[in-house]
């Protein structure tokens, strides 16, 4: 599509560029309807295939809108960037709202974009906003960019500070734009990748170009600009974000966020299974937020009934932990997680003050075939487990009706991919997308499986001691812990994926050993007499660690 040929068609509503037939804008349509129309007929018009390669994925109109209310538009004159602008619906939101503000009488609007027939579509609905707004005494001009937008920005803002004479705000040559709004493209780069390379100050692992584009926007802000941005959770929590995290967070102060509960809710009709979320941020001038401020939290369960959202104020320390060198993004939804969240974070021990470690699985399936065993009677194989086998409070083996090998082949080769037979708590490192649970974990006790090795495949994490036994008491109660709704709440409060790494369960704030071996007495000796297992669990939960009836009402269950 680099020659580009606009005529007219039959139709006299619709011109065609290259066998596509792009709408004109019906008579009084909005900004946003217009680019609403253009964006629908895109996604009809162009292969999912080429959509996915590129990372668009359309913004919903209501949630366009959402996004361009976050912000504020006081100033006379305004400069907007959107980067990844799509067909334009984020832009125009902002005319909308700016049309609403009285104040604003000239807005000028940056996008970004590389498919060369979303750059035309933005082209054109920022053309008719031009009209629109001119009726509203507001005059808008604009640059529709086809350039990579983060290699556009590829010198590192310290370098170009050093070359070009700094600011004062850490960079220089640099547009200081008031408002960054956008809808960045979803995908992950190879850390040789030209861009990660650019941004090499916040990749690690195999990036995802979306927080290129929130590091870089944050860069870009005035002195009191905002950004507003829709990206998937991820980059919340976990080791891979960690880096971008503490630059991102250095720059900006969030002040409002909004959850979307529903992964499949948001881009309807656009195969998109991302726990999302929209994160307005403040430029600060100090080196991180302070806990004096305030976070507006919101949530829906996706793009229709957003304007509709319950919205309520919690301190800045009840999102970021300042004290932590991840600076984990946490969301709570109401007052009762902020009660949780008070509650956990008082308990005084982790795994590491318990003298216990956890680890993942060492067995890698696809690395380890000449070793895998369908047989589990055959002297030479000991057992394997894999995520599958574990349940709330329960390890099965052999697992029924499974096509994954319950056995594995003891050999010199493969010794190193086993662990003794011990005492362990098991944990599933992934659940699915929709599950109800985040957190399954079980105890597997020493003797059980009639073995003196047993394999763990990659997809679970086992818990073991360091300086210390772990016994089967001990195992009981942290199983029973992990398994209840209170701990499984925490975690996902402070965390959207759906894989449960080693190094959050590590930072997870644990009870006193006491508690934990009462729970796990009690739990132990009921087992398997109750029907009620995760009811069991919660009980022994609340009632040995003292939560609230309150708290335990709020969160959906019974009073211990």
């Amino acid at each position: 599509m680099s020659e580009q040929t606009v005529r007219p068609c039959p139709n006299a509503n619709s011109v065609s560029l290259d066998g596509f037939d792009i709408p004109l804008p019906a008579a009084g349509s909005s900004p946003v309807a217009y680019a609403e129309t253009l964006g629908e007929a895109y996604l009809s018009f162009a292969k999912r295939q080429h959509r996915k390669k590129g990372g668009h994925y359309l913004t919903p109109a209501s949630i366009a809108r959402f996004m361009a209310d976050c912000s504020t538009f006081s100033a006379p004159h305004m400069r907007v960037l959107d980067p990844g602008s799509g067909a334009g619906i984020l832009s125009a939101s902002v005319c909308e709202s700016v049309s609403r503000s009285k104040t604003v009488k000239k807005l000028h609007i940056d996008t970004y974009e590389t498919d060369p027939l979303l750059i035309h579509l933005t082209h054109r609905v920022l053309d008719h906003a031009s009209a629109w707004l001119s009726h509203h005494g507001v005059a808008l001009t604009f640059k529709v960019k086809n350039e990579d937008f983060v290699l556009q920005y590829a010198i590192q803002p310290e370098l170009e500070a050093t070359a070009c004479g700094d600011n004062g705000r850490g960079f220089a040559s640099r547009a200081d734009y008031d408002l960054v709004i956008s809808n960045p493209p979803y995908f992950k780069i190879r850390k040789d990748d030209p861009r990660a390379l650019a941004r090499a100050s916040v990749v690690y692992g195999q990036p995802n170009i979306y927080s290129l584009f929130m590091a870089i926007s944050a860069e870009l802000l005035s002195e009191t600009g905002s950004l507003v941005f829709i990206v998937p959770r991820s980059f919340a929590s976990g080791p891979y974000f960690k880096k971008f995290r503490e630059l991102f967070f250095r720059k900006v102060s969030p002040s409002a966020i909004h959850l979307f509960e529903s992964r499949k809710e948001v881009f309807k009709g656009q195969t998109v299974l991302q726990e999302n979320l929209i994160i307005k941020a403040q430029r600060h001038r100090g080196s991180e937020p302070s806990v004096e401020d305030r976070v507006r939290i919101s949530h829906s369960r996706g793009a229709s009934d957003i304007a509709d959202s319950q919205r309520f104020f919690v301190g800045m320390n009840s999102v970021i932990d300042l004290s932590s060198d991840n600076k984990e993004l946490s969301i709570p939804l109401c007052d009762s997680d902020l009660d949780l969240i008070r509650t956990i974070r008082s308990w005084p021990n982790s795994l590491h003050t318990l003298g216990l470690e956890i680890s993942t699985g060492p067995v890698v399936p696809f690395r380890a075939t000449q070793f895998l065993s369908d047989s589990t009677i055959e002297a030479s194989t000991v057992p394997l487990l894999w995520m599958q086998n574990v349940r709330p409070m329960r390890a099965e083996w052999p697992l029924g009706g499974t096509s994954k090998p319950q056995g594995i082949r003891f050999t010199p080769g493969s010794a190193k991919l086993l662990v003794k037979d011990a005492t362990y708590i098991l944990l599933r490192r992934f659940s699915a997308k929709e599950e109800q649970r985040r957190l399954v974990a079980a105890p597997l006790v020493r003797g059980w499986l009639r073995a003196d090795m047993v394999g763990l495949e990659n997809h679970l994490n086992y818990i073991h001691g360091t300086s210390r036994t772990v016994d089967t008491e001990l195992a009981y109660g942290l199983s029973a812990l992990f398994n209840s709704t209170f701990l499984d709440r925490y975690f996902r409060i402070s965390n959207g994926n759906t894989q449960v790494s080693a190094t959050e369960l590590r930072a997870m704030p644990l009870p006193a050993e006491k508690h934990i071996r009462l729970i796990g007495k009690a739990v132990q000796s009921r087992i398997d007499s109750e029907p009620d297992l995760p009811g069991l669990v919660n009980s022994l939960v609340a009632g040995a660690l003292d939560i609230s009836p309150q708290l335990c009402v709020a969160q959906g269950l019974t009073s211990a």
